[in-house]
């Protein structure tokens, strides 16, 4: 008897003070996610469909093959993703996964402000990280990426991981 393995979605709200048009170049332009996104490189292909290419930085690569495919694309609005994880040095987490992982994005203007909600399903609980001092596992992983854009977006400065944690 195979048994499907229980999932749990993360989700994450922040408030950017910005354009819509703007957070959505932010979040769908290679060039940018590389400065917040500490140093990996995701590209789209925007629309339904459309190929998900995330690249880890030089150095990383052990982290595996992060790509996929767009499932719905409303430019300003809404982004969903899917993408496989295979991390290259949890071969028995990659075994337990049933299916990709999913991002939706959702961007709404409030004012001078865009809300951005941030959900990932599909997710083991091996995906989340006990230890709160590091930027390992999605609960640790999103708050710091995403505040690293919101600063890049609102001061022009990402938040320097590398630096900041030495």
């Amino acid at each position: 008897m195979v048994t499907k393995t229980e999932t749990q979605t993360y989700i994450y709200a922040t408030y950017i003070r910005t354009t819509p048009e703007k957070l959505w170049e932010a979040l769908t332009q290679g060039d940018w996610s590389v400065k917040y996104w500490m140093g990996f490189r995701v590209e789209y292909e925007l629309k339904a469909g459309g190929r998900v290419r995330i690249v880890a930085p030089k150095g990383m690569e052990h982290l595996g093959n992060h790509d996929g495919k767009v499932l719905a694309c409303e430019p300003g609005r809404k982004l969903v993703y899917e993408f496989v994880t295979a991390d290259k040095d949890k071969p028995e987490v990659t075994a337990k996964r049933d299916g990709p992982s999913r991002v939706t994005y959702e961007l709404t203007p409030m004012g001078a402000q865009v809300r951005l909600r941030v959900i990932h399903e599909n997710l083991l609980p091996e995906d989340q990280e006990k230890d709160p001092n590091t930027f390992r596992g999605i609960n640790n992983g999103w708050p710091a990426v995403i505040s690293s854009l919101k600063s890049l977006l609102e001061t022009g400065q990402e938040i320097d991981f590398k630096s900041d944690c030495a």
